[in-house]
């Protein structure tokens, strides 16, 4: 790949990136006021608004670097955004917004067509009308012919309609506007790990508006979630990471395959199903632990408490179990150990948080006790764990 192909296919990446988000922003802005508002990504454009299920508003997003120009009424990219506005239904009373990252020029009579009180459309299509007689540009001849051929009415129509929102921001300088907007919900001081959380819940919605999963989301959804993510940097429950509600990769199951927690599970035998599921328990709860600790949301004390309290639960189930296992003199060693991983899976109560109740979140930390992660508060399922710890840490040690 041509360092040329490499920087287009990078700024088409970042285009879409940028719909996205502004998405978003557009969302934002509306919910409060309008949480029936409905957004739909690439349909009539490449963002819409609905109201009661008929189009009211289309966006057109055109990105570019900070050295792209300025926005003329010659631009390719004017052309080609009028181009699929002139394809849409003259009876539908539609706002038409471009939002480009370019500026315009103040002596160009485009800028009269900026929302506000200084909108002049006349100006802006006699200009329009000139480009469209003069222009040389191979690359819009058709549309601006096009153009040309629509009666007079069907013209100032379109024109009437469309709105430029010149000099928007860039694809990196959206996180400051998403603060902006939704400040209303960001907790002092957790602004990054908020945005964070919500763009990621905003990117699983894009994606399934792009591939049709869902038809449209509404400003209402988006204040739920708001009000949901804010809820949960409340001090008696932790954030969940986007991340962690992704489909689990079980390739990375390979990376655990000598551990000490999967070595305690193949001690008592446990199938493979299981064993991948123990895994993945234990991969989202490292992950998510190392999230809040990266963003100053959970303390360590905190969580050695937490480990104290599991590791009491799994203390009087664990024995328990052995005593009753010596007192019916069962020697079937894996099968207890596998009834001692249920009922303390099933059984556990402790929350490192009051309201933070996730059953993934405590069977991952015991599989972390069963690791030695949390200090020297060792757990396992064999009745005979320690004697098999000592082997293998004592030949780990001599090696």
């Amino acid at each position: 790949m041509t360092g040329k192909s490499s920087h287009s296919a990078a700024g088409q990446a970042l285009g879409y990136v940028h719909q996205c988000m502004w998405a978003l922003i557009e969302l934002g802005k509306r919910a409060p006021l309008e949480p029936a508002a409905q957004l739909r990504l690439e349909v009539l454009d490449d963002i819409e608004f609905d109201s009661a299920g008929s189009p009211t508003e289309l966006l057109q997003m055109k990105h570019h670097t900070r050295s792209a120009g300025t926005l003329t009424a010659q631009s390719a990219d004017l052309w080609r955004t009028l181009n699929v506005w002139m394809d849409l239904n003259t009876s539908d009373p539609l706002v038409l917004r471009l939002v480009t990252t370019q500026m315009l020029s103040e002596d160009s009579g485009l800028i009269h067509l900026r929302d506000g009180n200084s909108r002049d459309t006349s100006v802006a299509l006699e200009e329009l009308l000139d480009a469209a007689r003069t222009s040389t540009n191979r690359t819009t001849d058709n549309w601006r012919k096009k153009f040309l051929d629509l009666d007079e009415i069907h013209r100032l129509e379109l024109i009437n309609r469309i709105v430029i929102d010149d000099g928007s921001l860039l694809a990196g300088d959206i996180d400051k506007e998403l603060v902006r907007i939704f400040r209303y919900g960001c907790p002092n001081g957790q602004e990054k790990v908020f945005l964070h959380h919500l763009k990621g819940w905003w990117a699983g919605v894009s994606v399934k508006l792009l591939t049709r999963e869902r038809e449209m989301v509404t400003g209402q959804e988006l204040l739920a979630q708001v009000e949901d993510l804010t809820d949960q940097f409340t001090r008696d429950t932790l954030p969940i990471d986007p991340v962690i509600m992704e489909e689990y990769d079980e390739s990375n199951s390979n990376l655990y395959k000598d551990w000490t927690f999967v070595q305690q599970l193949l001690w008592i035998t446990l199938e493979n199903n299981r064993l991948q599921k123990a895994i993945r328990d234990y991969h989202r709860s490292f992950t998510q632990r190392s999230v809040w600790f990266r963003n100053q949301l959970l303390a360590e004390t905190e969580l050695d408490r937490f480990a104290f309290r599991l590791h009491d639960e799994w203390e009087q189930i664990f024995d328990s179990r052995v005593a009753d296992m010596k007192r019916k003199g069962r020697t079937d060693y894996d099968v207890i150990g596998q009834e001692i991983l249920e009922e303390v899976s099933r059984s556990s109560r402790a929350c490192l948080r009051y309201r933070f109740d996730e059953p993934w979140f405590n069977r991952g930390m015991f599989h972390a006790l069963a690791n030695g992660d949390l200090g020297k508060k060792w757990i396992g399922w064999h009745p005979e764990f320690e004697l098999k710890l000592e082997e293998i840490l004592g030949h780990a040690s001599s090696t």
